[in-house]
This record gives C-alpha cells, sequence and structure tokens, in this order.
C-alpha cells in the first residue's frame, strides 16, 4: 500500500503526485482515460488568470507562485523527459479594457508589471491586430504553456519514478471508507487501497466526495475551443479583448477561447458556439480570415464560487483530502496547488497561507 492515493490524472492531480514523490512519498495515481485528456488538454494554457485583477486574494497568491515557477518546471521536465512543454514567454496584451483603474490598483497593490500599451507599442507587438484595440494594457512578465506536451512530460515523468505508479483506464466508483477512516477505493479494476486518499478529479470531484457527506460547490463549467493553422510569426503574443482571447504556438497554429456554458457534463459542439468564437477570434486578428479552422473542440473547468479552489482535508471522513475546483486555472496554478497540498499532506511549512482553500473553512455563501 502506497502512502498516497490519488484520484484523477490531470494536471493537477499529476503535479500533486509530483511534488509528494519528490519529497520521497511512494504514490499510485489512478485516472479513468489516459492522463491528461480531459480539461487539462482542453485547456489553452495561458499563464496567468484571464483579466488577473477580477480575482480575490487567494487566486492571485496561487498564481504569482505558480508564474514565477512555471519556466523552471518547463525546464525541467524537457530535460528529464525530452518532452519540451513549450512555455513561451512575451507577455500578455489586453485590449479594450474597461476597468484600468482597478487593473493597475491591483498590480500596486500586488507589486506586478502592468503598463499602458502605448500605439507605438501595439504597432511594434501586434501590428496585425485590429485598430480598435483601447484603451489597452501588457503584462510583460507573463506567457502561456502548450498544454497537451505538459500533460506528456509530466505522464513521462511520473513513470520515470520507481515509487510512483499509474494506473490508467480505470474509473474509480467510491471512495473506500471503514470507521469513518478512507482506506482506498473502488474502481473497475477491484479496490485499490492506499494510505491517504486524494481526491483531483477537476469537475467530476463533488460526485466522488459526496456520498460521504462531504458537499462542496465544484460544477463543470463548458468551454469551446478553435485551433487555426497560421503561419508562424502571424502572432507572437497572448492577446485578450472582450473577454476571449488569442493564444499562438511556435509552430504558427493560433487557440482561440473561450466559452462559458452552464450545461452540465455536455461537450457537444453546437454550431453556435463555433460562430462565437470564430467571430471574435476575426475581430480581434482580422488576418484569420485566411486561416483554416483545424480543429474545434471543448473541456469542462471545474467551476467554485469565486474560482478559488478547495485544497486540504475534506472533514467528513480521516485520510482524505481534495484538491479540486480551479475553475479555468488549474493549467496555471498546478505547480502552486500541487506544492500546497504537498505541504499539508507532509508537515511542511505551506507556500502560502492554507486558510482560504481549506473545505473545512467553506463559508455559506461558497456553498450556495
Amino acid at each position: 500500500m502506497d502512502d498516497f492515493l490519488i484520484v484523477g490524472g490531470g494536471v493537477i492531480g499529476m503535479m500533486s503526485a509530483l511534488r509528494l514523490a519528490e519529497a520521497g512519498a511512494s504514490v499510485t495515481l489512478v485516472e479513468r482515460q489516459r492522463c491528461a485528456h480531459e480539461a487539462s488538454w482542453a485547456g489553452g494554457g495561458i499563464v496567468s488568470p484571464l483579466y488577473p485583477w477580477r480575482y480575490d486574494a487567494p487566486v492571485t497568491a496561487l498564481a504569482s507562485y505558480a508564474e514565477q515557477f512555471y519556466p523552471q518546471l518547463a525546464e525541467q521536465l524537457a530535460a528529464a523527459t525530452g518532452i519540451d512543454p513549450q512555455f513561451t514567454p512575451g507577455g500578455i496584451f489586453y485590449l479594450r479594457v474597461e476597468d484600468v483603474a482597478s487593473a493597475k490598483a491591483w498590480a500596486s497593490a500586488f507589486d506586478k508589471r502592468l503598463e499602458t500599451a502605448s500605439p507605438a507599442l501595439l504597432e511594434t507587438k501586434l501590428s496585425q491586430l485590429t485598430a480598435s484595440s483601447y484603451p489597452a494594457l501588457w503584462m510583460p512578465d507573463l506567457g502561456s504553456i502548450r498544454t497537451p506536451r505538459l500533460g506528456k512530460a509530466l505522464r513521462e515523468r511520473l513513470k520515470q519514478l520507481d515509487h510512483v505508479t499509474l494506473v490508467e483506464h480505470t474509473e474509480v466508483y467510491r471512495v473506500h471508507v471503514n470507521a469513518g477512516t478512507a482506506l482506498g477505493v473502488e474502481t473497475s479494476q477491484g479496490l485499490i487501497e492506499g494510505g491517504h486518499v486524494v481526491v483531483a478529479g477537476g469537475a467530476w470531484s463533488a460526485r466522488i466526495i459526496e456520498p460521504l457527506g462531504s458537499v462542496l460547490p465544484i460544477y463543470p463549467v463548458k468551454g469551446q475551443m478553435l485551433l487555426f493553422k497560421a503561419a508562424p510569426g502571424l502572432l507572437e503574443h497572448v492577446v485578450l479583448m472582450n473577454g476571449h482571447y488569442l493564444i499562438p504556438r511556435r509552430d504558427g497554429l493560433i487557440l482561440a477561447g473561450s466559452t462559458f456554458e452552464d450545461v452540465g457534463f455536455d461537450k457537444s459542439l453546437p454550431e453556435e458556439g463555433y460562430r462565437q468564437l470564430y467571430a471574435q477570434a476575426l475581430e480581434i486578428l482580422p488576418e484569420l480570415k485566411h486561416c483554416e479552422v483545424v480543429q474545434h473542440w471543448a473541456g469542462l473547468r471545474p467551476g467554485t464560487p469565486g474560482s478559488i479552489p478547495f485544497i486540504g482535508a475534506l472533514p467528513e471522513v480521516a485520510r482524505l483530502s481534495i484538491n479540486a475546483g480551479h475553475f479555468g486555472n488549474g493549467v496555471m496554478m498546478a505547480p502552486a496547488a500541487g506544492q500546497l497540498l504537498a505541504d499539508l499532506l507532509l508537515g511542511n511549512v505551506p507556500i502560502v497561507d492554507p486558510a482560504p482553500y481549506q473545505p473545512k473553512n467553506a463559508t455559506s455563501e461558497r456553498l450556495l
């Protein structure tokens, strides 16, 4: 029986496993598909909350740690596995910003580098974009990561570690509890035991813990995305406008996202979503009208009130913890969320104040 048993093989589950394993713990990770093939694969990979000044301080705390850590993580994974997650710096541009004063106040309060994007800067950096871009802001210290490659690299790194076991294509039916203590999980492959169970199942996490009396507001929020095939160099910076975004990849591909849909666990792709994303993408970058759309997909974000995740022990059952509810920030928060959970489980000094994320401290407002 391993020290820890993690349910869920997205980037949150895998980063949690990696941090625990690096500290010397033995870990089994159980995933119902192949690791990183749900929301982690579907996300765009912006290493920042979309409009970071519109989130509460607990989100900023985790984001700040992860933003600083990602360049190093990408290098380490590439060196260890040969799979480059392609962390791409270059900053994020925000166009037609309606709350500039709030953004600048937030940047000042949290010591963030946020600048007004002048016409000259936009002409230099984003000459192909829409002419109607103002007011515009720029956060030059941010970037993006290629999420499918990040998932592959994390999976490969875990496979390299002798004290990590990946159990894929195995569905978890329920947490196995005896005398108020989690002893493992009941799965499609039978009972798998673990010293301490961690639920990191993304949007499905609430389903796993509800039979145990744990009621947390974690719910699916669908996001649709388009992928354009463009020439390398057409766009070299992440751009947000009107709540939508474009993310360039090194090979010229450009991601356009995203919708926010409260439709349960439905991942269908209605034509309306395609039209909305296509129109918004061309409004930001008109040259995309000459580029082929090569893929259209959807993922399910694990939403929570305020987008503040739940990280820590579940009070109803001993030896049971959760790391879920990161909304659209799961990929970008993963290094911080994984480290915070590992700190709590191993008794280390936590990287940030853990109180805002504790399930036992969930206020009635968050439970509504």
